[in-house]
């Protein structure tokens, strides 16, 4: 019977990737899984030899790198990086570029294709005894489809792709600033708010994309159609071909205007996730976009200026006066002498200040509004106080930093420079806002260099990776090559101890001990003095051993003197001596007897209520882990495809991998199992719209759920009602 779960997380597993290299290629044996295992569950994770269930087991325990993703116990990263917004949007744009390239390639394989029908079609208008097959065969080569049909599907590859970096993203932004109080809120919104927008300009883009294949998929059929049929209509068959093609170049045009606002989208999202230092080239673009240059809007200035001039115009003109003003004031290295300002500030920080000195460097001041401010204060001889001293630095700090940027950022200025210039603005105003909250943002840090110095997300130090390591526990599935032979029972269980003292050394083991070893020994009682750290040692690996159902004899043996049973009973031994929070047993039982397996079943179920331990129990026999796990994973080819409690999954089973699992578990009875039907599983046929619609773990029942897609989904739940 299943015991109540804590429903307190203590293990979670985010998007992570697992790659394994064979021959030069690389391959993911673990494809962006991610689920979450509670405090005192035995959590099942079942497949076939090679899903990868043992690869997920071994990156728990940190002796498996990952390619991405994390693992996160108690709200601490153990293994692995958190999402990197950058990398995914670095990646992101590389598609999007490489989409770019390819639907170039299109636009001239379309067109060629259409040229050559044309030129068939005329030929045949002018002859119509022509040999049509073999000018079509010619023309429109099968192989030529083929080539366009493989870009077409490598686009939607691409979108399928970004479609679920997005959605990453989306989820791991999602309420972050109630982590990282750090990271503003207003970022964090503006970065979902982008990621969706973006999101749904690729959804919108893959339409498009599906709708190409589709026409594309169907020109070939129709061909072949016209090869296969005895009396052919020549007529029928072009205008067909004709309309495909048009239909074709119509979705075709539209995917190419939506890809250039998507490349648009992924720019800014790319600039946002930048780390300040390779902002430089996104900063340029927007303040291009946005502002004027200072060097630019004085030139044109004075050109102003002169033109009013040469035209007579009155010094008490509007306009004359307006220009004059912007010129006089306007902040720049000739316009300012910083180097007297700075001199200035410094001197009044003085207690005894030489007004002398103050009128020598005022008198060479220009006569922007700042500089006049100081000459007031020095000719009135006027004292400032601490407050109003810092204002005036403040302020020339701020002067001197839109001096450096080199830009404008005024509304009324950049008003006047259009104006002068002629120049008319591309963008409404909604658009330029949005542009300048993207601009601001850029000052900032991003959203990765937040997280880097989160608490949540830093990298372990060497007295945190050891914790953890002893926290998370391994048992092997061949008790015999996981233990030492050359090394005695005692020394093995001992072996991890030795590696961390504090698991039986201190006031605290040496009490334990001196109470249990007297209870035992009233005649021949020792004092706490007696109780060595040796001693200590020993009594505890009696006491595992004996939990496990050996004997203090055995300590002295050596594995090859044990049964498979045995040897794995040292080994359970072995982890619980570190005093884990979590045991991974990989197919534990898979070695042993069945007459063995409910033994070291039952040392599993008593351990987890005596010591509230929790378990990732890996295996490939479903009614094995019915009997032992509160909830169960299956797992195919590196991906989750089903969780549910145990008893749920066996009474509905939703994924079809799930139903072929547990049609090929035996039935000892043969009447029984000449009547039970095999399920055979064969992705292609099960998910062959996956391209299109792509699949996602969804919870279908409290506590269920499934990977599948839209389509998948509907029917799971009609045949729920």
């Amino acid at each position: 019977m299943s015991i109540e779960i804590n429903k307190d997380v203590l293990l979670n597993i985010r998007d992570i990737v697992i790659e394994f290299r064979n021959k030069g290629k690389k391959f993911n044996a673990v494809k962006e899984t991610s689920f979450d295992i509670y405090k005192g569950e035995i959590f099942g994770l079942v497949g076939e030899s090679g899903s990868g269930k043992t690869t997920i087991g071994r990156a728990i325990v940190g002796v498996q790198p990952l390619k991405n993703g994390a693992i996160y116990m108690e709200d601490s990263i153990v293994v692995g990086k958190p999402t990197s917004l950058y990398n995914l949007n670095k990646e992101i744009s590389k598609k999007v570029d490489n989409m770019s390239l390819k639907m170039d390639i299109t636009t001239q394989e379309i067109q060629s294709r259409i040229k050559a029908l044309k030129e068939v079609y005329n030929k045949f208008k002018n002859n119509l005894s022509l040999d049509i097959e073999k000018e079509l065969e010619m023309k429109l080569k099968a192989g030529k489809l083929t080539y366009l049909n493989g870009i077409l599907l490598s686009n939607l590859k691409y979108i399928n792709k970004i479609i679920k970096n997005e959605d990453k993203m989306i989820k791991f932004v999602d309420n972050l600033n109630s982590y990282i109080p750090e990271l503003s809120k207003k970022l964090e919104t503006s970065v979902i708010s982008k990621l969706k927008e973006t999101k749904e300009a690729v959804l919108d883009l893959k339409e498009n994309a599906e709708n190409i294949y589709k026409i594309c998929n169907n020109i070939a059929k129709e061909r072949e159609k016209y090869f296969k049929l005895k009396s052919k209509n020549v007529e029928e068959t072009f205008k067909i071909l004709f309309a495909l093609w048009k239909e074709m170049v119509e979705n075709h045009k539209e995917f190419l205007a939506k890809l250039v606002w998507v490349k648009e989208m992924q720019f800014q999202l790319h600039a946002l996730s930048a780390p300040l230092k390779s902002r430089e080239k996104f900063i340029n673009y927007y303040n291009k976009l946005l502002y004027v240059r200072r060097d630019d809007f004085f030139q044109e200035c004075n050109k102003q200026l002169k033109i009013l001039e040469s035209n007579n115009t009155d010094f008490n003109d509007l306009e004359f006066k307006k220009i004059n003003y912007f010129k006089t004031d306007f902040w720049s290295r000739k316009n300012m002498n910083l180097n007297n300002c700075k001199k200035i500030l410094k001197i009044f920080e003085n207690q005894n200040i030489d007004y002398s000195q103050l009128e020598i460097l005022s008198s060479s001041l220009k006569n922007t509004e700042f500089e006049d401010k100081l000459k007031l204060i020095i000719k009135e001889k006027k004292s400032i106080t601490e407050n109003q001293l810092k204002q005036l630095k403040d302020e020339l700090k701020s002067i001197e930093k839109i001096i450096e940027k080199n830009i404008i950022k005024d509304k009324e200025l950049i008003e006047y420079f259009y104006k002068w210039k002629g120049i008319e603005r591309n963008y409404t105003e909604e658009e330029i806002q949005s542009f300048i909250e993207l601009s601001d943002f850029l000052e900032l840090p991003s959203i990765d260099e937040i997280v880097k110095k989160s608490f949540f997300f830093q990298k372990q130090t060497k007295k945190e990776k050891r914790e953890i390591r002893k926290n998370i526990q391994m048992i092997f599935q061949d008790p015999g090559s996981s233990l030492n032979d050359r090394m005695a029972i005692e020394e093995i269980i001992a072996e991890g101890m030795e590696n961390f003292p504090e698991l039986y050394k201190g006031e605290i083991f040496k009490e334990l001990y001196v109470k249990e070893f007297n209870e035992q020994n009233p005649d021949s009682m020792i004092t706490i003095e007696q109780a060595t750290p040796n001693l200590v040692k020993k009594h505890i690996i009696l006491k595992l051993i004996k939990s496990v159902g050996l004997l203090p004899e055995h300590l002295s043996r050596y594995p090859h003197e044990f049964s498979g049973g045995q040897r794995q009973r040292v080994g359970i031994a072995r982890s619980l001596a570190m005093k884990p929070k979590l045991i991974i047993a990989d197919e534990p039982i898979s070695a042993l007897d069945v007459s063995i397996r409910a033994q070291v079943l039952n040392l599993f179920k008593k351990f987890q209520e005596e010591l509230d331990l929790t378990y990732v129990f890996i295996a490939h026999d479903l009614s094995v882990v019915r009997h032992i796990a509160d909830r169960i994973a299956v797992i195919y080819h590196g991906e989750i495809v089903e969780l549910a409690p145990a008893e749920e999954l066996f009474r509905n089973p939703l994924h079809p991998y799930t139903k072929a699992l547990l049609s090929a578990i035996p039935i000892p009875v043969p009447e029984l199992a000449k009547q039970t039907e095999l399920i055979v599983y064969i992705p292609e046929e099960e998910h062959r719209d996956y391209i299109f619609d792509l699949p996602y773990f969804k919870e279908v029942l409290p506590g269920h759920f499934v990977w599948a897609n839209k389509r998948e989904i509907r029917e799971i739940k009609r045949k729920l009602k």
